[in-house]
């Protein structure tokens, strides 16, 4: 869990700000994206003069992808700043998603779903491991055969799509 304890935040007018959330979390429900662990997340947490709170740090996300060219798993650690603004609920007017009400009773502040938006907004849907010297770093095929060349001069078509051309009806 993500928290920020509003009260000790007060006192001290800055705090350190570590966590995590787990690749199991029921907040990844739905997202689409694989962690092979837990995502890490840094920072300070500051009140403003308002009442306020700014939240500045970095998380890293260790993901899991298919290669988009030879479909091998691949875990890739996403690393990206996080900047979060908390204003007292009633005291902003503007319609900036970015800036998230406070409760005006609330001791903790629960930054689990902003964390979470965050990274659905940063992290990459698609991932293609690096090439090297005409070679799949990820799995050492050359990546010539990956790529799709041009159509065929004579106009045949290619026999892999003759399954398909069964299947038309015109």
């Amino acid at each position: 869990m993500v928290q920020i304890n509003l009260l000790r935040l007060r006192q001290s007018r800055t705090l350190a700000l570590t966590g995590s959330v787990g690749q199991d979390s029921e907040i990844w429900a739905g997202s689409g994206l694989k962690f092979s662990g837990a995502v890490e997340v840094t920072g300070t947490a500051a009140l403003t003069a308002g009442g306020g709170v700014i939240v500045q740090g970095a998380w890293k996300a260790p993901l899991l992808y298919e290669c988009g060219r030879c479909l091998d798993e691949l875990q890739v650690a996403v690393e990206k700043p996080l900047a979060l603004v908390f204003v007292p609920a009633g005291e902003w007017e503007g319609s900036d998603p970015d800036v998230r009400p406070i409760g005006d009773h609330d001791t903790l502040l629960d930054l689990e779903d902003a964390i979470r938006e965050e990274i659905l907004l940063e992290a990459p849907r698609y991932y293609t491991a690096a090439e090297e010297s005409g070679r799949c770093v990820r799995c050492g095929d050359p990546t010539d055969r990956f790529k799709s060349g041009p159509a065929e001069a004579d106009g045949e078509v290619d026999p892999r799509w003759s399954a398909l051309r069964a299947l038309r009806t015109d």
